[in-house]
C-alpha cells in the first residue's frame, strides 16, 4: 500500500531529476556562451541569467495565487540571495577559466558537507540508510567526473606507480594552487554547503516562485555591481546579450522552480545530493553538443555507482 510519505518521496525525486535536466542544458550552454570575447564576461553572463530567471519566477507566483508567506521567510531569502551572488559568479567564472573535466568533480563534494551543515543550521538528520546513499552517490559522482582527467594525466605512462595513480585521483584538489578556475569552483562549493539549507527554508516558508524570484533578483543585483566594476558590459552586442539572457535565464528558472518544489517533500541533504544527477547529464550533453568526448565510456562505472546511491536515498 502506498503511503503519503511514499508519494512525497516520489514527487521529490521526479522534481529533482526534471530540474537536473534543465540545469544540465543550462551548464552546457553556459560553457558554450563563454567562448571568444565572452570568456571574461562571467559577471555579465550571470547577471543576464539571474535577471531573466528572477522575472520568470516572480511572474509564476503572481499569475497563480500570488505570494504565499509564512513566519520567518525573509531571513532565508536574504541569506541565500546574498550567498548566491558569490556562488553564481564563482561557478560561471570557474567554467570560463578551466576545463569542465577539472572543475566538475569538485562540485561532487558538496553533498557530503551539506549533511553536516543541515544538522547545524536547520536540525535535519538523515537516517543511516540516507547517510549511506549520500556517500555512495558522492563517490560515484567523483569517480564519474574524474575519468577524463585521470586518462589525460596517465596517458604517457605505460605502467604508472600507485603514487602517480593516487595523484591523478586527487588532481582537482592538487590543482588548487595553480588553477584559478579550480579555486573558484571550491569557493562555490563552500558557499553552496551553507546556502542549500536556506534554499530549503525558502521553499517551505514561501511559494517557490516568489521566494526564489527574490533570491535570483538579489544575486542578479550583486553580480550587476561586479559587472559594472569590471566593465564587462562595454562593447557588448545587444543581440548576443539577449540570446544568452533568454536561453540561460529560462533554463535556470525551470531548474530552480522544480528543485524548489523538491525541497518541500524531502530533506535538504537528500535533495542537495540528488541534484548531483545533473553532472552525468551535463557530461552527456557536453559529449553531444560541445564534442567533449574523452573517456566517455570509462565514466560508466561512476554512473552505475551514482545510480545505486540515488536508489538508496530513494529508499531512505
Amino acid at each position: 500500500m502506498t503511503t503519503k510519505e511514499d508519494n512525497m518521496n516520489g514527487l521529490s525525486i521526479i522534481f529533482v531529476v526534471a530540474g537536473a535536466v534543465a540545469f544540465a542544458f543550462h551548464n552546457t550552454l553556459s560553457r558554450h556562451y563563454q567562448r571568444g570575447e565572452w570568456k571574461d564576461r562571467s559577471a555579465l553572463i550571470t547577471t543576464l541569467n539571474l535577471s531573466v530567471a528572477s522575472g520568470l519566477l516572480l511572474a509564476s507566483s503572481f499569475v497563480t495565487d500570488g505570494p504565499q508567506l509564512s513566519d520567518g521567510w525573509l531571513f532565508p531569502v536574504l541569506a541565500t540571495g546574498v550567498l548566491n551572488i558569490g556562488i553564481m559568479y564563482a561557478k560561471t567564472r570557474a567554467r570560463a577559466l578551466e576545463e569542465v573535466s577539472l572543475v566538475t568533480p569538485i562540485d561532487s563534494t558538496t553533498p557530503a558537507i551539506v549533511i553536516i551543515t543541515a544538522m547545524i543550521i536547520i536540525g535535519e538528520y538523515p537516517t543511516k540508510l540516507g547517510w549511506l546513499g549520500v556517500w555512495v552517490l558522492v563517490l560515484g559522482t567523483y569517480i564519474l567526473n574524474i575519468q577524463e582527467l585521470r586518462q589525460k594525466l596517465l596517458e604517457n605512462t605505460a605502467n604508472p606507480s600507485w603514487q602517480k595513480r593516487l595523484l591523478a585521483w586527487l588532481a582537482p584538489f592538487l590543482a588548487l594552487r595553480r588553477s584559478a578556475g579550480v579555486r573558484w569552483a571550491f569557493f562555490a562549493v563552500g558557499l553552496s554547503t551553507i546556502s542549500l539549507n536556506y534554499d530549503g527554508l525558502v521553499a517551505r516558508r514561501t511559494d517557490v516562485g516568489f521566494g526564489f524570484g527574490l533570491v535570483c533578483g538579489i544575486a542578479a543585483l550583486g553580480n550587476l555591481a561586479v559587472t559594472i566594476a569590471r566593465k564587462e558590459h562595454r562593447g557588448v552586442k545587444t543581440n548576443e546579450a539577449l540570446l544568452r539572457m533568454a536561453v540561460l535565464g529560462g533554463l535556470f528558472a525551470v531548474g530552480v522552480f522544480l528543485t524548489g518544489l523538491a525541497f518541500r517533500y524531502s530533506l535538504v541533504a537528500y535533495v542537495g545530493t540528488m541534484k548531483r544527477v545533473v553532472i552525468p547529464m551535463t557530461i552527456v550533453l557536453a559529449y553531444m553538443l560541445l564534442k567533449e568526448r574523452k573517456s566517455f565510456r570509462q565514466r560508466i562505472a561512476g554512473g552505475i555507482i551514482m545510480t545505486i546511491g540515488a536508489i538508496i536515498i530513494a529508499l531512505a
